[in-house]
C-alpha cells in the first residue's frame, strides 16, 4: 500500500475548498438555478436517466421533495420524465430540450470567465495549472468514483 504524502490530504482539503469558493462565488450564475436543481441537472447529465428514487437517494434528498423539485424542472422543460423501459410502472427522469441548452450554456459561461480569470495569471502560471489540471482532473473523476460506490461509508468517515 503506497504511503500519504505528509499533509497531501490537507493540500488537497484547502485545493477543493479554494476551487469550490471560486466556483460558486465568482463563475457560476447564481440567481438562474437553485444549488439543488443544479446539482440535479449535473447528475443526471453526466450519469444518464434516472429513476426518481434512485435520483433522490444519490442527492441525499427526500422523495417527496426530490418529486417536489423534479415537477418544478418538468415544468420548466429541464427535465422529462419517461417511462423506464424495464419497468413499465416505474419512471425515469432525463435532460429535457431547455434542461440541456441551459447546461450547455452554463457551461460556456464557466469557461469564459475562467478564460477572463486566466487572462490575468503569468504565462508561466497559466502552464503550471494547465498540467497540473491534467492529474487534477484525473485523480478527482476518481475520488468521485470512490465517494459514489461507498456513499454511505464516505459520510460515516471521520466520525
Amino acid at each position: 500500500m503506497e504511503r500519504a504524502v505528509a499533509g497531501s490530504a490537507d493540500a488537497v482539503a484547502e485545493m477543493i475548498t479554494l476551487g469550490t469558493d471560486l466556483m460558486f462565488r465568482y463563475l457560476v450564475d447564481r440567481d438562474d438555478l437553485s444549488a439543488s436543481a443544479a446539482l440535479v441537472l449535473n447528475r443526471i447529465n453526466r450519469e444518464g436517466p434516472m429513476r426518481l428514487t434512485a435520483l433522490a437517494e444519490a442527492e441525499g434528498a427526500s422523495q417527496s421533495g426530490m418529486t417536489q423539485l423534479v415537477q418544478r424542472m418538468e415544468r420548466q422543460g429541464l427535465l422529462e420524465r419517461w417511462s423506464d423501459p424495464d419497468d413499465g410502472r416505474a419512471s425515469l427522469v432525463m435532460l429535457g430540450e431547455a434542461g440541456r441548452k441551459f447546461w450547455d450554456a452554463r457551461g460556456d459561461v464557466l469557461r469564459q470567465r475562467v478564460a477572463a480569470l486566466l487572462a490575468g495569471v503569468s504565462g508561466d502560471d497559466q502552464v503550471a495549472l494547465w498540467l497540473a489540471a491534467q492529474v487534477v482532473v484525473r485523480v478527482l473523476g476518481e475520488m468521485r468514483e470512490i465517494a459514489g460506490t461507498r456513499a454511505g461509508v464516505v459520510a460515516d468517515i471521520g466520525g
